[in-house]
């Protein structure tokens, strides 16, 4: 099992989706943490570094540019409405065309994949989504299928969330996928989440989104 810590780039950019950066880093921060051990190691890049704005009212900080960290293993590319804006910014998505190309693994939550197709990074891909966002993306690369039955879905190198909260999930597929189930699950059961999919099944990266019942009262 390999010791050293995967470089983990995360892509900020104004008016990006919290809980897309916030979700999948708890995850990754809780992987190895019950071992004194640290697999990941997170940066905060965006094109100008700063404070960023998000959706939610709070602002999270971009700590270094997009060109101090060219070639991480492991990009993570949140969505919200700011993706949409930032499909006009050409030197992110150059970016993300070079650093996802060369990536070990990549996850895109929410618009995060709109980003990416726009980059190029997911021809002939499957990714979840939502119909909104099943539009949208076909509209940028007509070779992506939309998968909008399931919240979380693995394509080659890239995992996809159609919604923030499964971004949880699509982290924790990926912890499975480069560190192993069993700590997967064990992120999982500290996280309270109570996950019932084998991490190690044969299709380890499809979620099924559950049956809706009507509203409770």
């Amino acid at each position: 099992m390999r010791t050293s810590a995967r470089t983990v780039a995360v892509v900020l950019f104004d008016e990006v989706e919290l809980l897309d950066v916030a979700g999948p880093l708890q995850v990754l921060t809780l992987a190895g943490r019950h071992w004194n051990f640290r697999p990941f190691r997170v940066h905060t890049l965006s094109r100008q570094p700063g404070l960023i704005s998000t959706r939610n009212q709070l602002r999270l900080e971009a700590v270094e540019p997009l060109d101090r960290l060219p070639r991480p293993e492991v990009l993570i590319v949140p969505g919200g409405y700011g993706a949409r804006r930032a499909l006009d910014d050409l030197e992110l998505v150059e970016w993300l065309r070079v650093s996802a190309g060369a990536a070990e693994l990549v996850l895109s939550v929410g618009y995060g994949c709109l980003l990416l197709a726009k980059a190029g990074q997911l021809a002939h891909a499957t990714v979840a989504a939502t119909q909104e966002t099943a539009e949208l993306v076909m509209q940028l690369d007509p070779s992506i299928t939309p998968e909008t039955s399931l919240a979380v879905v693995g394509s080659g190198k890239v995992i996809s969330a159609a919604s923030s909260f499964a971004g949880i999930d699509a982290t924790l597929r990926a912890v499975a996928q480069l560190l192993g189930a069993k700590l997967a699950q064990t992120v999982a059961d500290t996280l309270g989440h109570g996950h019932k999919t084998p991490f190690d099944s044969r299709e380890p990266l499809r979620i099924d989104v559950p049956p809706h019942d009507g509203p409770k009262h």
